[in-house]
């Protein structure tokens, strides 16, 4: 078999589009919403944005994950998460920097969690990379990952997405679907 099923690329990407609105519904009081009738599966990964938590996972299945923000929808979602009693107007602010990186390890957490409980595969995250710049812009992922981008938006209507690259389970090697 060389390929995965589209029902279980869907369970997993579904688990890190929950764990994505559930750690930063909990953790930052603020409700962002996928966009999941305007989810894409792309072949190459382009990354652009202001600021970015990536992270990988190995063991039954592997691949990588990565949230990316607009600087307006990081500095929102911080302001929330801290209870801060300003409005954060740098994005490379160590705060912000460390929101990204306990968001993307929270997420990464829980997404692995119900992976687990929805298809019995187990896999361990790697630490997380956090990202920030102006307009950043660089490519990620290897060929023959099957990449699915989910574009999110918060409660200001800020940009935000998700995109979850698999790229192998060792039963069936490479994935392609």
């Amino acid at each position: 078999m060389d390929n995965l099923d589209r029902s279980v690329v869907a369970k997993m990407v579904k688990s890190f589009i929950e764990a994505t609105e559930e750690v930063i519904g909990t953790t930052a009081q603020t409700k962002v919403e996928a966009r999941t009738k305007a989810a894409t599966i792309i072949e190459h990964s382009n990354i652009q944005g202001d600021a970015a938590g990536a992270l990988s996972f190995i063991g039954d299945y592997s691949g990588q994950f990565i949230l990316v923000f607009s600087k307006a929808s990081i500095l929102e979602i911080t302001g929330n998460m801290l209870y801060a009693p300003h409005s954060y107007k740098n994005h490379r602010d160590p705060d912000v920097e460390g929101a990204i990186g306990e968001i993307t390890n929270q997420v990464a957490g829980r997404a692995r969690m119900s992976v687990s409980e929805k298809l019995g595969w187990k896999a361990s995250n790697g630490i997380p990379s956090v990202i920030v710049g102006e307009n950043i812009r660089w490519t990620i992922y290897g060929a023959g990952a099957v990449i699915v981008h989910v574009p999110f938006a918060t409660p200001d209507f800020h940009e935000m997405y998700l995109q979850v690259a698999i790229t192998s389970h060792p039963a069936i090697g490479p994935i392609s679907i």
